[in-house]
């Protein structure tokens, strides 16, 4: 019997300890009784609404020019689907765009006036729209030389681009560390009417190469492909190879000035998505479509969160 007691005793000891350990770990503590995980309020996570200011910086696609519904361009037509969404309040847009600039021109204009400085240290995103006046006003100087030679200008004018992409991007950076960067990339508007002449294609694939290259060196940088304007509603390459068969011009001479006054363009645009007024620029259709990949491309970016 006492060899028994003593077994019994044993026993007990070792789940006392047992009990003792487990209580200092913290076992036994936060356990719920069935009534209290019954009524346990589960927070709802609900995201937050806030207001998105923009800083729109560039040239005539910044200034809307063949817009004739006066909605400057992409940027109410982005404020509009802006405000669909269930996160943003409110939008802001600073509308700083002007016509004919190039990337040079829009960085002295940033860093020289007041206004803009203000908007970009108060803005969330910035959108930039540069480079096609930078590559047309010097592919209307190249009409005389060679394809090779067209192609040695274009990829040292586009270092410069980058150059000046990269200071407008820093620039923002230094006067807001917070700022989101949209840049905007840039299309062929002569495709439709001469879509042999390939040192154009060309030339547009490598500045947009370049834009998105700088963009890829900052975070928080998005950038934007609006290349289908080029193409407008010829979307197949079915449709495509017959706009090739129609047109016998294959030099890069269509892009001189008095070379595009005496080509004889239709009044009516053949691009659906670009200006009956002067071919160019994007028209109400293409301004849609640009404000849609730009939307598209923010949401990816989860500007809107």
């Amino acid at each position: 019997m006492k060899v028994v007691r003593e077994i019994l005793f044993s026993i007990i000891g070792i789940s006392v300890i047992t009990l003792l350990i487990l209580w200092g770990l913290g076992f036994f503590k936060g356990a719920k009784t069935p009534s209290q995980v019954a009524n346990k309020v589960v927070p709802t996570t609900q995201k937050k609404v806030k207001n998105l200011k923009i800083l729109a910086l560039g040239d005539s696609l910044t200034q809307g020019v063949g817009d004739t519904k006066n909605q400057s361009g992409y940027q109410q037509r982005l404020a509009k689907k802006i405000t669909k969404t269930k996160q943003i309040k409110k939008e802001t847009i600073y509308d700083e765009g002007v016509s004919g600039e190039r990337s040079d021109q829009i960085l002295k204009r940033f860093k020289t006036t007041t206004k803009i400085q203000k908007e970009a240290a108060k803005s969330d995103v910035l959108i930039v729209t540069a480079g096609g006046n930078d590559l047309f006003q010097n592919l209307q100087k190249d009409v005389t030389e060679s394809p090779s030679q067209v192609a040695v200008n274009v990829n040292r004018i586009s270092l410069t681009y980058q150059d000046n992409l990269e200071n407008i991007f820093k620039y923002a950076r230094k006067l807001n560390p917070k700022i989101k960067i949209v840049m905007v990339g840039i299309y062929n508007p002569f495709y439709v009417y001469f879509p042999n002449v390939v040192a154009i294609t060309d030339a547009i694939n490598t500045f947009n190469t370049t834009a998105k290259a700088t963009g890829d060196y900052f975070k928080h940088a998005t950038f934007v492909d609006i290349n289908a304007l080029s193409v407008g509603q010829y979307k197949t390459l079915s449709q495509q190879q017959r706009l090739k068969k129609q047109s016998t011009e294959d030099d890069i001479a269509v892009v001189e000035k008095s070379q595009l006054e005496k080509s004889k363009f239709d009044t009516k645009e053949k691009n659906n998505y670009l200006s009956d007024a002067d071919h160019f620029h994007p028209n109400d259709k293409g301004y849609d479509m640009m404000a849609d990949k730009i939307f598209k491309a923010m949401d990816r970016a989860r500007i809107f969160k």
